[in-house]
């Protein structure tokens, strides 16, 4: 990675929008999500923007995020959102902009030679599995569904199983907050609104302090447990982030702990499948343009690579040196350039650890590299 540079300056801040942004498709990320931006005006004063953006983010005033474009250079504007003007269009406050210097703490090499190193055995994921999901992808409907059967068999009774959305009732959004279990195992007793157990939500002290109303509400409609899970996902940088939920109110029977087991491990069971079923290997090789020894830049030219790695965080990877054992990576996507000839330039930051013998040996290909070729800018 390279160091960057901050304009501070409203007449410089002014100038690179103006001449190098205006009505360019800029990427945007925010949380880990990812989406494109187009910068379509520029309001008086230098330090205001309008964008359009095609995914409605549930997202208020103050909230932050991060316009990134290469250019010549690399390029970041630093956001907060001040308000949404339309449908398509947001107004947004440059906090920064920063543009990376052309020194590099690592230096990268172009690699001079025709397949002298490629990148294969791509594992990635098809679909993007976020938190703030407005559509529930195939995959995940299905496996929902499908184990939403399962528990009904365990209950007896409806439960449901969704994504979380905006305007649910309070309860919902602290599960999705917390990532802890809302469990009331006798909903007609004030006391079971009150937990100190560790990895679950205390009624009482987080939701609503009116417990004895909650209770005695319960008695009223007859229902006897409430349980909402929260179901987990852990996407390729290993964050855990809240996909969606169980929930089941019961009016036959009361939920056990037995039972709550058992709604846990089918849920992590029901992850590791759409998991498994989301990941895909593309096993073509793709040329590295560039290397160093904290990352690279290579060509994909595969189609449904093209339109997928721009939205993704981080994948898998072998690094082939001619004629060697390949290397294995996991690569965070640090940014992606659709050319116009279709073909997608994207930057790969290594990530995890190496043994010392792996770090030797690419070390010693990184100094042939530059030995035969040259720096890249």
């Amino acid at each position: 990675m390279r160091p960057m540079d901050q304009i501070t300056g409203k007449e410089q801040k002014h100038h690179v929008i103006l001449h190098y942004l205006m009505n360019q498709e800029m990427k945007a990320n925010w949380n880990g999500q990812i989406q494109s931006m187009t910068v379509t005006q520029e309001l008086p004063g230098g330090e205001e923007i309008i964008v359009d953006w095609s995914e409605v983010w549930a997202i208020g005033p103050g909230s932050t995020f991060i316009l990134s474009k290469l250019l010549a250079r690399y390029l970041e504007l630093h956001c907060s959102f001040v308000k949404q003007i339309a449908p398509n269009k947001i107004q947004l406050h440059v906090d920064k902009v920063l543009i990376a210097k052309k020194e590099r703490l690592n230096p990268r090499f172009t690699i001079s030679e025709d397949g002298l190193v490629n990148v294969t055995n791509i594992v990635s994921s098809k679909t993007i599995i976020e938190a703030n999901m407005f559509n529930i992808p195939t995959l995940v409907r299905v496996n929902f569904e499908d184990y939403r059967k399962r528990m009904m068999v365990r209950s007896g009774e409806a439960g449901a199983m969704d994504i979380f959305k905006s305007g649910m009732e309070r309860k919902y959004d602290v599960v999705k907050s917390t990532q802890k279990i809302l469990f009331i195992k006798d909903a007609t007793n004030a006391e079971s609104y009150r937990s100190d157990d560790e990895g679950f939500i205390n009624y009482e002290d987080e939701i609503e302090d009116h417990v004895d109303k909650l209770a005695m509400a319960a008695r009223d409609k007859k229902i006897k447990s409430e349980l909402i899970l929260p179901i987990l996902y852990t996407n390729e940088l290993e964050e855990t982030i809240p996909i969606g939920y169980y929930s089941l109110q019961t009016k036959d029977n009361f939920i056990t702990k037995e039972d709550l087991d058992f709604y846990q491990k089918q849920i992590a069971e029901m992850i590791e499948r759409i998991k498994d079923a989301n990941l895909m290997t593309t096993v073509e090789k793709f040329p590295v343009l560039d290397l160093s020894t904290t990352g690279l830049r290579l060509r994909i030219t595969n189609s449904s690579l093209v339109e997928t790695l721009p939205k993704q965080k981080g994948i898998l990877l072998e690094l082939v040196f001619k004629l060697q054992t390949p290397f294995r990576f996991f690569g965070k996507i640090a940014w992606a350039f659709k050319e116009a000839s279709g073909d997608l330039l994207v930057g790969v930051e290594f990530s995890g650890k190496r043994t010392y013998a792996e770090k030797v040996r690419f070390e010693e290909n990184i100094e042939i590299i530059k030995n035969n070729g040259k720096s890249a800018a």
